[in-house]
């Protein structure tokens, strides 16, 4: 809810707004895409990154379910959007189509839902990266519901289906025009989460060091050549404080072996975040700011080897077929460690390390 302050009485008053967007504005508004990258559902909206499958999908008895989503451990993930209240009912709704898509996994979910050229296996391997093997995939199921507003005896049973081993989360929404421009603001209002289903990677502030794709952002080998030279990763997004990119870079911990990738051009080079991890903002007009105010976002990391020239990178074709990783389609993807490490002797062969 957003609220006007009068400033003479000091009356907090509750904004009113005739914009009503449909539900398919609000799937549409969800849906991120990096360049002409899979569609991922926004992060900022639901904490995560989300791989959108399918929206308006039909289940089995015929009806339709709004999205259809894959999350970072390869779960199936169910968002059903309602214009107005969420109410008891509406998660029995959500349930059955859940109970539909669950009869598929691994190869046979990505048969169903996948798409030749945009859902590839590749494209949603790439993704979930080291967090799930083909045959995981949706093995495990979850349910986001989004609501302008939820009945609280919908949390109650949110607690029963938790309890049971189904993870149940609430998104409201809300709508406002001001002067002319539409704004939505989104907020978490109920979240029971089976941490099972979740990599421990993500689940616990303590891990050991790990091994990443990170996606340099833009394939330039000017661009290439100042990230190396300045022992720079980069992230983008809103390129403001606490959006997803400084999420993204901040995540990292020292010692964690990032391979850079480029599209177009595969695995280009190496390296390892330093110790003490060193995360920054570059300010607009900043000599480090090479993008015209975009990908801002920076943390330092030790070159350990690099392709002089993006096209002397080992192409995302031969990193597939010869160490079975399958190139990230988001900032930043883990990759199996000791698949990894085959990766990175190549490198280090043909970067003449």
């Amino acid at each position: 809810m957003l609220y006007e302050v009068d400033e003479k009485s000091g009356v907090l008053r509750s904004v009113k707004s005739s914009w009503m967007p449909r539900e398919l504005d609000i799937e549409k508004y969800l849906i991120t895409r990096e360049d002409d990258g899979p569609p991922i559902l926004s992060e900022a909206v639901f904490g995560e990154p989300l791989l959108l499958l399918s929206n308006q999908v039909r289940t089995r008895n015929k009806k339709r379910a709004d999205i259809l989503a894959m999350d970072r451990a390869g779960n199936g993930v169910v968002i059903e959007l309602k214009r107005d209240q969420g109410h008891l009912g509406v998660e029995t709704q959500a349930l059955q189509y859940l109970a539909d898509f669950s009869a598929y996994s691994g190869k046979n979910f990505i048969k169903k839902f996948g798409q030749k050229d945009t859902l590839s296996e590749d494209v949603i391997l790439g993704f979930v990266g080291d967090n799930a093997e083909i045959e995981d995939l949706n093995r495990n199921s979850r349910v986001i519901l989004m609501a302008r507003s939820f009945d609280s005896t919908l949390f109650s049973m949110g607690e029963w289906l938790s309890s049971k081993g189904i993870s149940f989360r609430c998104i409201t929404y809300s709508p406002v025009e001001i002067e002319g421009k539409k704004l939505l603001s989104f907020s978490v209002v109920f979240d029971r989460a089976n941490e099972a289903l979740y990599p421990v990677s993500f689940a616990s502030t303590v891990r050991e060091p790990g091994y990443y794709w990170h996606n340099i952002a833009r394939a330039d080998q000017d661009w290439w050549t100042f990230l190396v030279d300045n022992r720079q990763i980069p992230a983008c997004f809103e390129n403001s404080p606490g959006d997803q990119g400084e999420k993204i870079l901040t995540r990292y911990i020292p010692g964690d072996i990032v391979v850079a990738y480029a599209k177009g051009f595969g695995a280009v080079g190496w390296g390892v975040v330093t110790d003490p991890a060193k995360y920054r903002l570059i300010a607009v007009g900043d000599k480090g700011d090479r993008l015209d105010g975009n990908c801002r976002h920076r943390l330092q990391v030790k070159w350990k080897a690099t392709a002089k020239a993006l096209n002397e990178g080992i192409s995302p074709e031969t990193v597939r077929q010869q160490f079975g990783i399958y190139h990230p389609v988001s900032t930043s993807v883990s990759i199996d460690s000791e698949k990894c490490r085959g990766l990175i002797e190549r490198m280090n062969e043909k970067f003449n390390i």
